[in-house]
């Protein structure tokens, strides 16, 4: 099999993406269907083309590409990369067997459905996140060495995720911090420590058929990042936990926002540095009656931060010189954003009787 090679950088000039997927398609239509791409940061390089005869199998080779690695690739398409990536590598997989000998940035695997990924190293935030599973096409698959950053796999709704761990003594969590956040299907293995997990799933033991499926799926992960000595170490059963969603019947528990915040959310409040919370829960908007109030501000209690003037919808609310603020009768329309976002609750809304002129 002969391959094209293409070097993006030449004279110091560096190869736009657009002329160099360009370049590509022409020489697919001429019959190449292997491609060495030395890149210099393009972005959605294989991703984009694709073989137009059928049973023909594209490959590539690359280099220091850019962002969108094998986005949206379709079946029969091969990806190597030698190297790390940086975001997105993956997204909206759509067949695709993608390589990465090397670290990947943010969204790995990101909105993956269908395909395989392979990470010699690390991930980065929210990889995995709304992975799915269309019946009809393979499972997707996202296999990483190493650990992910925070907010993995939200809101995954199907494929599998294995994430192996290693080299990850001493780290809290190998899904990193919030994992799983809304995940409804798919399964998720990893080995390791694992905290933060969202409540919405259950951490469960291994079956004989996950051990089956591990043990024959970590076989060929290891030999496409040519890490086949790994294994021993990797099929220690005793390190792995199996992650799927609870089912709707099991999602009874219902708490009410303060609960939620004291119990669940970040402790002390979102802006705990900044200010007290005392979770409380404020409508955003007035509505119905609640128009026809205005403004009142308690200067004892005001910090003077703007919060105020800077969400007010009509732009009713200013400063002069002195640092007084003032309300437009003309322009306020009562809707209370200005009372619901100070942080000091200097600004109440209390009965407008004046007539707007």
């Amino acid at each position: 099999m002969i391959s094209f090679k293409i070097d993006t950088l030449e004279n110091n000039e560096r190869m736009s993406t657009q002329s160099l997927l360009q370049l590509i398609e022409t020489k697919i239509k001429e019959g190449y269907t292997s491609f060495e791409i030395k890149a210099c940061g393009q972005h959605d390089i294989g991703g984009s083309s694709w073989a137009k005869d059928k049973g023909k199998t594209l490959n590539f080779k690359i280099t220091n590409p850019g962002q969108r690695v094998g986005a949206m690739a379709r079946k029969g398409t091969n990806i190597y990369v030698d190297g790390s990536v940086p975001a997105d590598v993956g997204w909206l997989n759509s067949g695709a067997n993608i390589v990465v000998n090397g670290d990947c940035g943010d969204t790995a695997g990101h909105c993956a459905a269908s395909g395989r990924i392979y990470i010699s190293g690390r991930v980065g935030t929210r990889s995995g996140a709304l992975m799915k599973h269309d019946p009809k096409f393979e499972t997707p698959q996202l296999w990483v060495l190493k650990n992910t950053g925070s907010f993995s796999f939200e809101f995954m709704g199907g494929g599998i995720a294995v994430i192996c761990g290693y080299d990850c003594s001493g780290i809290k969590s190998v899904l990193g911090n919030r994992s799983c956040v809304g995940m409804v299907g798919g399964t998720i293995y990893c080995r390791g420590a694992i905290e933060g997990v969202a409540p919405c799933v259950s951490i469960t033991e291994l079956s004989d058929d996950d051990k089956k499926f591990l043990t024959k799926g970590m076989a060929e992960f290891l030999s496409a990042i040519d890490k086949k000595g790994l294994s021993d170490t990797l099929l220690d059963f005793t390190e792995w936990h199996k992650i799927i969603p609870i089912s709707p019947d099991e999602k009874t528990k219902k708490i009410t926002v303060k609960d939620f915040r004291s119990s669940e959310w970040i402790k002390g409040g979102i802006f705990g540095d900044f200010i007290e919370d005392d979770f409380k829960v404020y409508e955003l908007a007035a509505t119905g009656t609640g128009r026809l109030k205005q403004p009142v501000r308690d200067k004892r209690l005001c910090v003077d931060c703007s919060i105020c003037i800077n969400n007010c919808p009509q732009s009713a609310i200013s400063k002069d010189e002195k640092g007084i603020y003032t309300t437009d009768d003309n322009s306020c329309i009562g809707c209370g954003i200005c009372a619901a976002v100070c942080p000091k609750h200097a600004v109440t809304m209390q009965n407008n009787n004046k007539e707007i002129s």
